[in-house]
């Protein structure tokens, strides 16, 4: 008596229950993905750890102490030029305007007679660094020594013959003396921009 040959099963042919067997299997093997519900969770971390970052980093940009430090070399140099060259008192004043420098021209009691125009600009001498678009919040603060202690105003004296500190007109505090410079801030940092107390040279660090 013949045989006859039994069909191999295809899928569609294959009862329902083992159909969807099949079909469970193949997604526990796809990938897990996140939900909604994550992603907005470390979006949220990742902006909080951003916040806490971006401003310490940048309150302690080397960069604009840089800038800030050649910005205050550069106008106590002008400043001891000036009284060289026109053989008159340069005052240095850090006392009128806090967080500045102002020069003026002067006398023997560091009066304000009238600023001193900057070269390039033409405009007063002005140094506001804070403020500045390449050192846009450092902290200046004149340290021209007397005794222990620092005070705001420099007077220059005719070519360079003397260089007294003040504390206003005509508050003569004396000889100006070692470690004196003006002190430039910045977040965690500082530098110091010194200028000699007998030779009146101005280095930055």
């Amino acid at each position: 008596m013949p045989t006859t040959a039994r069909a191999r099963p295809t899928l569609l042919t294959r009862p329902a229950s083992e159909r969807h067997t099949g079909q469970v299997g193949v997604k526990r093997l796809q990938a897990r993905g996140f939900t909604l519900g994550e992603m907005l969770v470390v979006v949220a971390i990742l902006a909080i750890i951003a916040g806490v970052s971006v401003p310490w980093l940048s309150s302690n940009d080397p960069q604009k102490l840089s800038v800030a430090s050649e910005e205050t070399a550069n106008i106590l140099r002008f400043a001891l030029s000036e009284a060289k060259r026109t053989g008159g008192y340069v005052l240095v004043d850090g006392k009128s305007a806090a967080g500045q420098l102002r020069l003026y021209n002067s006398n023997s009691s560091a009066q304000l007679n009238s600023v001193i125009n900057d070269p390039l600009t033409k405009g007063a001498s002005i140094l506001n660094v804070k403020d500045s678009a390449f050192s846009q919040g450092v902290n200046l603060t004149p340290k021209f020594m007397w005794g222990s202690n620092g005070y705001p105003q420099l007077l220059i004296g005719p070519g360079l013959s003397q260089l007294q500190v003040f504390n206003g007109s005509p508050t003569n505090k004396g000889q100006l003396q070692a470690n004196s410079g003006v002190l430039l801030s910045y977040g965690s940092q500082s530098v110091m921009v010194s200028i000699n107390e007998v030779t009146g040279l101005v280095t930055v660090p």
